[in-house]
């Protein structure tokens, strides 16, 4: 995980606490998505290693706060929301910003604009929506040996819960027909808009169906 260890001594110095995750928890997490999800490797090219690098910190840049699942020191999945002009964790939120950036500059990344243009394809968000919601799930994701478990079902209701602290209303959750999205109604989600997006590696051959849910809190 060469890309991470490039800046391994500000994620020490700057990643901690419950909130966010440690330098530890982030090479898990980095592990867990390029093992499950494309997250445009093919598009831009690259390894799926600094696509899910950079996916991780635009969550990281975006998220209010993240929750974690464990065994002892093993990261089993997370959840994070983001919150609307939100303006804590300044200083975390513009260092994974800055690693972003970086990383979008990187040599490795092959090509930088078909990996934006997947990135956009998957933010679908209508316009009279866009003010809509309070905030966002911004990620749910569990290491697919421990799936079954109810674990995401209980980060989900504890980031519910932390947002509702949080003095959010509502919620706004992404998501697609290549995921569970049934299991967001069962946890009191109402579905209010579906479209129909092309995923540019099946050279618009096949097309896929995105959700936006609302979460009442």
């Amino acid at each position: 995980m060469r890309y991470l260890d490039t800046f391994s001594f500000f994620f020490v110095i700057i990643c901690s606490g419950e909130k966010y995750m440690n330098y530890s928890e982030i090479k898990q997490a980095v592990k867990m998505l390029s093992s499950e999800w494309n997250l445009g490797k093919k598009e831009a090219k690259a390894d799926n290693d600094i696509c899910a690098l950079i996916y991780l910190m635009v969550i990281l840049e975006e998220s209010e706060e993240i929750v974690k699942y464990k065994e002892g020191k093993k990261l089993i999945g997370f959840c994070g929301y983001s919150k609307e002009n939100s303006k804590k964790h300044k200083l975390s939120k513009s260092f994974y910003g800055f690693i972003k950036n970086r990383l979008y500059k990187s040599k490795h990344i092959k090509d930088l604009k078909a990996l934006k243009e997947y990135e956009d394809n998957y933010y679908y968000v209508p316009a009279h929506l866009k003010n809509y919601f309070d905030g966002e799930i911004s990620i749910l994701i569990v290491n697919n040996n421990y799936r079954g478990k109810k674990i995401g079902k209980k980060l989900l209701l504890d980031v519910f819960e932390k947002a509702r602290r949080n003095n959010m209303k509502n919620l706004q959750i992404l998501t697609d027909e290549s995921c569970n999205y049934k299991f967001y109604e069962c946890l009191g989600c109402k579905k209010i808009y579906e479209t129909v997006i092309k995923n540019k590696e099946t050279l618009n051959k096949e097309t896929e169906m995105a959700f936006i849910y609302e979460k009442r809190l």
